[in-house]
């Protein structure tokens, strides 16, 4: 089976946004009426906080910085959501990864897929499989400029910073440049 392996040549690519930044109650209204894919345990809280369950999910368990989640996934329904479970090893994208969110986006009702191991780079195969329109939706964690600037000035107001230096959840709605772009990078990747 095919696993796609991120060079460190290409992290860079990845270490800026694909979209604009949002905060959470201005993510939940960005993706109003569109079919909602969201990456990782705080983003996909942030939705079933507010009362969306994205049609898919992608989930590890742990946020960026290792910390466990804890009581993830609270806003789950108890029926209508698959639940599918694969291994997939951080810094890479396996075939069982694949095939569970192209099951979930072809399926019927809302799909949470858990993995063991990272879904670090989950939402760059979702921008090629989602249909058109379609809103895919990540974590980007504070910048380290945020964090100098906290430490240094601890008097810096949280509205005074930019929201990349705040981090946020990335809003990605696709088209077909956005394909192209996540197709190129998951092109470039070591194939194994």
């Amino acid at each position: 089976m095919t696993t796609y392996v991120l060079p460190p040549a290409l992290r860079p690519l990845l270490a800026e946004p694909f979209g604009p930044i949002h905060d959470s109650g201005e993510a939940a209204r960005k993706v109003q009426g569109r079919l909602v894919i969201a990456v990782g345990d705080v983003v996909t809280q942030t939705f079933l906080d507010a009362g969306i369950v994205p049609k898919l999910m992608v989930v590890d368990g742990v946020t960026q910085r290792g910390a466990v989640v804890e009581n993830a996934l609270q806003g789950l329904p108890d029926h209508g959501v698959k639940r599918v479970e694969v291994a997939n090893p951080a810094g890479a994208i396996t075939h069982a990864l694949l095939s569970a969110m192209d099951g979930g986006l072809k399926g019927k009702g809302s799909t949470l897929v858990v993995v063991k191991g990272e879904e670090d780079l989950a939402a760059l195969p979702a921008m090629i499989m989602a249909p058109p329109q379609a809103a895919v939706c990540y974590g980007q964690p504070p910048s380290r400029v945020f964090v100098s600037r906290k430490h240094y000035h601890s008097a810096t107001r949280d509205r005074d910073l930019t929201p990349s230096e705040r981090g946020g959840v990335v809003i990605v709605i696709v088209t077909p440049e956005v394909r192209k772009r996540a197709q190129d990078i998951l092109d470039q990747m070591e194939v194994k």
